[in-house]
């Protein structure tokens, strides 16, 4: 079976996994490692030309012990800063995370992740169990080291008063509700993205749904971070998952193809509203973002 029929849609499902280590005879971090290259190819590169792939697996395992792999790559966005660009790390999370991940056991890049990303998945659910991979060593030809090893004397969500459970959002997610009630299906979806945000620091909940011309939806969930700028937001969030679910390429023309843009996000400090019309000015000039606020729910 071909890895890149398999990997086209940027998810291999764990039976997927099973048998393809089977048939190659190879375990699972030999197979993270083979995806790379293919994750890489999803790349959205217009400002270096340089594509970056990583490939992340899920805690959730089945009957035989094998667990999904997400892919994800990195996104750039011409006319802009590139404190914009979404990296390949960050995207393979929001790809585990829209897919309902309640964590991640191990990453699998091409190289050492940048300090940025090291930043990022120490944001992560249990991530002092979090293996990076990466080729070279004496270990079946690839390095394994934790992330508390990437990052050494780390500052991090604890040092203020939070346990840093990022993608557990998965299984407690923040009620909310619309300050208005609307039916639509695409403010629904937004909010459900803002629903399972991650934003012990600023209380700002917010998602995004982007729905495209062919009536297609994808959303993404914004996530902070103890050291603010290593987060991501809900339009990356969206964008990326929109991408590496519909293959290599599918970011070409995305003018073209996207007809609504929503944004779902609860009362604070700071607002994800600038942002998200700076970077949608910046793909999809014809689209005005809609904005929706709304309030928590306290249970």
């Amino acid at each position: 079976m071909e890895l890149r029929q398999v990997a086209g849609s940027g998810v291999m499902r764990a039976d997927q996994v099973f048998r393809i280590c089977e048939d190659l005879d190879i375990d699972s971090e030999t197979l993270m490692l083979k995806l790379v290259p293919l994750a890489a190819a999803f790349g959205v590169a217009p400002v270096s030309s340089f594509r970056v792939g990583a490939v992340a697996r899920g805690q959730r395992r089945n009957g035989n012990g094998f667990s999904a792999l997400y892919l994800g790559a990195n996104m750039e966005f011409p006319q802009q800063a590139l404190c914009y660009s979404l990296h390949a790390e960050q995207a393979a999370v929001a790809n585990a995370w829209t897919n309902r991940e309640p964590g991640l056991t191990s990453l699998a890049v091409s190289a050492p992740p940048c300090g940025h990303c090291r930043q990022f998945l120490y944001e992560l659910h249990g991530c002092g169990t979090l293996s990076i991979l990466f080729p070279g060593g004496a270990r079946n030809n690839h390095c394994e080291l934790d992330i508390s090893e990437l990052l050494p004397g780390a500052f991090g969500p604890m040092d203020l008063g939070q346990k840093g459970n990022m993608m557990a959002a998965t299984s407690t997610p923040q009620p909310l509700r619309l300050q208005r009630d609307n039916r639509d299906h695409l403010i629904l979806r937004a909010l459900d993205a803002a629903c399972f945000s991650y934003a012990p620091y600023t209380g700002n909940h917010s998602g995004c749904a982007l729905q495209f011309k062919d009536g297609s939806i994808f959303s993404g969930s914004y996530a902070e971070n103890a050291a603010h700028n290593p987060g991501l937001s809900p339009l990356h969030a969206a964008l990326s998952n929109f991408r590496m679910a519909c293959g290599p390429g599918a970011a070409q023309d995305i003018s073209r193809k996207l007809a609504r843009c929503v944004l779902v996000e609860s009362a604070a400090a700071i607002s994800q509203r600038a942002m998200v019309t700076t970077l949608l000015s910046s793909i999809a000039p014809g689209v005005a973002p809609e904005y929706y606020p709304a309030r928590i729910i306290t249970v």
